[in-house]
């Protein structure tokens, strides 16, 4: 039997008392942490033309979040994933890596709201829980290694929605197969559009979230999809992972959901390939050094983080998208403000500011070849002072990882960040306080109206 019924079998057996505390903690965390960065990307650029252009295709059905009335669910799951992504802001699994919430958390929301808006709490922990963990194993078990440009984001995370919501809608496993055998059949996604910086990355996620909820409704409908989803000749694993997957991880822990307890919350507003760089400007920045201090910075890192966010910098062409995607650009703004916030990712910070002018001219970034090449870390800087002293320094860890975790303390001050760079009605203790009561199972509705 296909891999699809091993992890069809397992979502649909799933119940909140399978989830250690640990694990309900990571789920409730990263559920908090993507909502915050979700309202703070509702006016974040392209996301306004979306909502004027798919706006004929209806507005009423579900809430598209942060006080934009409501649209069909494939619409208003394909917007509020575009609105959760455009900060590049979102959760991480650094060993594949990808953005497991950035699928899971839109469609399982439109799907709460058109079909389940019943569901307590501690169903929905659960639901979100399997997707996660669904999307993480997937996205693990052929890792990037074969990938010839896919965004695993995408790929993976859609089978990991297509599992959270076949708990929610406590499919039989005969279902459950069929709409990941949907998904297959419509599953795509380039990193291309990282590569050209264009704003069509953060509506990648979005497509998938809407094809989840039409992949699912086939599915409910009676409609069977392929069966051999992964392992099949032309299934997920011949087709995204050159035939190459690891079974021993699409099954350890498989019962528990164990792999949310590796996602990886972001710092920083920025891809995260840039984190630990970030961490190292940062650290420059605390010993006193400004820019001006720097004759030049050279940073060596893994070559997947050169192919990301390693491409030479110019403030006087380079997008949004350009600077999210950029080591110089980011680690050039830890190192002249001692932070890096959302409000850093602006066409007029990038234009205006000597920032932009120092990532370009003083920052080289080189592939080192000690370092695995999917590696985040280590990185290491060499500096050149403009007295002319060196100084060098490496990091073996990211911050926001799972050996390196936020604090509550940081978590919180992230989402006020968010909830304030956008103005939003919703208050910090609301939205904390909101998700956690979801815990001992209150109702969905009161998280549902805080998002409208």
């Amino acid at each position: 039997m296909d891999l699809a019924y091993l992890l069809a079998g397992n979502a649909v057996s799933r119940s909140f008392a399978d989830l250690s505390s640990h694990t309900v903690d990571a789920t409730t965390a990263a559920l908090i942490d993507t909502l915050a960065v979700a309202l703070g990307g509702t006016n974040a650029p392209g996301m306004e033309q979306a909502r004027r252009g798919l706006k004929r295709w209806g507005e009423s059905g579900c809430t598209v979040w942060g006080g934009f009335g409501q649209a069909p669910a494939p619409v208003a799951a394909f917007l509020n994933a575009g609105s959760l992504h455009a900060l590049d802001y979102d959760d991480t699994d650094d060993k594949v890596p990808l953005h497991a919430n950035s699928v899971v958390l839109p469609a399982l929301l439109a799907e709460v709201e058109a079909h389940r808006p019943d569901c307590g709490g501690q169903e929905f922990l659960t639901a979100l829980a399997v997707g996660l963990d669904g999307a993480m194993r997937v996205g693990r078990a052929g890792g990037p290694k074969g990938s010839r440009g896919w965004n695993y984001s995408v790929i993976s995370g859609c089978m990991g929605a297509v599992l959270a919501i076949a708990r929610l809608r406590q499919w039989d496993v005969e279902t459950t197969v069929s709409a990941l055998g949907h998904q297959l059949a419509q599953t795509a996604g380039s990193l291309q559009s990282i590569i050209d910086g264009s704003l069509a990355k953060r509506f990648q996620p979005a497509l998938m979230a809407k094809n989840v909820l039409m992949s699912t409704a086939l599915a409910g409908a009676g409609i069977d999809g392929p069966r051999n989803v992964f392992e099949g000749k032309a299934g997920f694993f011949n087709l995204y992972q050159d035939g190459k997957f690891d079974r021993e991880v699409l099954q350890a822990g498989l019962e528990h959901c164990v792999l949310v307890d590796d996602l990886s919350l972001k710092p920083y507003p920025a891809c995260r390939f840039t984190h630990a760089p970030i961490d190292l400007a940062l650290e420059l920045f605390g010993r006193g050094l400004r820019p001006q201090d720097i004759k030049q910075l050279r940073i060596r890192v893994s070559g997947q983080a050169v192919n990301m966010v390693g491409r030479h910098f110019d403030h006087k062409t380079a997008s949004v998208v350009d600077a999210q995607f950029s080591i110089a650009y980011t680690a050039a703004v830890g190192l002249d403000k001692g932070a890096v916030r959302i409000a850093d990712f602006s066409e007029q910070a990038i234009r205006t500011s000597s920032v932009g002018a120092f990532a370009a001219e003083k920052i080289v970034i080189e592939a080192n070849d000690a370092v695995p090449f999917l590696g985040m870390v280590p990185v290491f800087f060499e500096v050149e002072l403009a007295n002319g002293q060196r100084i060098e320094l490496s990091t073996d860890t990211v911050s926001g990882s799972p050996e390196k975790r936020m604090t509550d303390i940081q978590l919180r001050a992230k989402v006020a960040d968010c909830l304030d760079f956008n103005q939003s009605r919703v208050g910090t203790d609301d939205l904390i306080d909101t998700v956690n009561e979801l815990r001992t199972g209150a109702p969905m509705d009161r998280l549902l109206g805080l998002l409208a």
